[in-house]
């Protein structure tokens, strides 16, 4: 119990130190749409068969595992990912909901500026690539089917609301997944609460809470009925 009060302590910390930070506005459901529907669209096309890319946005291999087990609890091999339409879509928008938002920070809510950094993020894995002549052609194929499917709507510096200030502080999106998981654990939902741990160890991978968490997790859902019922009292990881 105590270590369990000093976690809720060290979380609470964390959001009063990230809420003294400069106001950054939120992406909304319809721009991470666009802007996976864009990646989709300008996607390289090598024009053969088997050319080692998986689904509609020409994903590496080796990206699948780590990016399904994390998005959706479960790790999809590229055959099986590449079978599912759906599935690639809300792993490929899990991914890039965390991106687009890194990079509207470092925009300075610039929503063209994001798109293009979150572009050259998937085409080379660095945002600041996002003025280099060797990717321009795709990166600008990016900005406009997003912006297509944004009916024009890219503007150049979205604004937060006046009310931002006095509204509550935002975490990390470690602190945000662990948060979840616990909350997820609380009701009993382990493979939900699986999921988000797994999600904060991606944020960072050596995270001793969240390790300990999956952990604990894992052996909460092995228990008989008769254990489970023994430790009502506490379901959170300790």
């Amino acid at each position: 119990m105590r270590l369990l009060i000093g976690k809720l302590i060290v979380s609470l910390s964390v959001l009063l130190t990230v809420g003294t930070l400069p106001a950054q506005a939120q992406v909304s459901d319809q721009q991470v749409a666009a802007l996976v529907e864009a990646l989709r669209q300008a996607a390289p096309q090598t024009g053969r068969e088997n050319d080692g890319l998986y689904s509609d946005w020409q994903i590496m291999p080796g990206n699948i595992p780590r990016w399904s087990r994390s998005c959706i609890g479960r790790e999809l091999s590229p055959t099986e990912f590449e079978a599912s339409p759906a599935v690639a879509r809300s792993v490929v928008t899990c991914v890039m909901r965390d991106v687009l938002q890194d990079e509207y920070g470092a925009s300075g809510n610039n929503e063209t500026l994001a798109v293009r950094r979150a572009a050259a993020w998937w085409m080379r894995g660095d945002p600041s690539q996002h003025n280099s002549t060797e990717i321009a052609d795709y990166i600008q194929r990016v900005v406009n089917a997003y912006q297509q499917q944004r009916g024009g709507a890219a503007t150049a510096t979205p604004q937060p609301s006046p009310s931002s200030a006095q509204q509550p502080p935002q975490s990390s999106e470690f602190d945000r997944y662990m948060m979840a998981g616990y909350e997820a654990t609380q009701q009993r939902d382990y493979e939900t609460a699986l999921l988000y741990f797994r999600r904060a160890l991606d944020e960072r991978p050596d995270d001793t809470y969240a390790q300990q968490a999956i952990q604990n997790v894992e052996r909460y859902r092995t228990r008989t009925p008769e254990e489970a019922s023994d430790n009502q009292s506490q379901p959170n990881p300790q």
